[in-house]
């Protein structure tokens, strides 16, 4: 699963994020893969839609989140808003953990290796 933002901007009195995440739903089409909507209202007319694709790549899923996000801006309770962004977000926290070399979990239940970590990475330990 893809988790894109679309970052919006509208002068329009916005309806309860639920009713935007439910016409969401109900706009898009199967190939889009979108499997959840989250709406966060920042203030003054701006708000992101936090756009979860079940797609297999990452530029599937941006596609799939422009294609609803210029759907909503054409419709619906968002229509005549502004497009702001659209696009997948690095999560600095996960990468500070790295560069600090800190151990990390993702998710899975399982430690992942970072570079540097396999015995292959290193040049003091012998190769078979």
């Amino acid at each position: 699963m893809r988790l894109i933002h679309v970052r919006l901007r509208t002068h329009r009195t916005l309806p309860h994020p639920d009713t935007i995440a439910a016409w969401l739903k109900g706009a898009c089409a199967p190939a889009d893969g979108l499997e959840h909507v989250s709406v966060h209202v920042t203030g003054s007319g701006e708000l992101t839609l936090g756009l979860f694709l079940g797609v297999p790549d990452l530029l599937e899923a941006e596609r799939s989140a422009l294609r609803l996000a210029r759907l909503s801006l054409r419709g619906g309770p968002l229509r005549d808003s502004v497009l702001v962004a659209c696009g997948a977000v690095l999560v600095p926290s996960y990468y500070d953990r790295l560069l600090a070399g800190a151990p990390f979990e993702d998710g899975t239940g399982q430690d992942r290796k970072r570079p540097g970590d396999l015995p292959s990475d290193r040049p003091d330990v012998a190769q078979d």
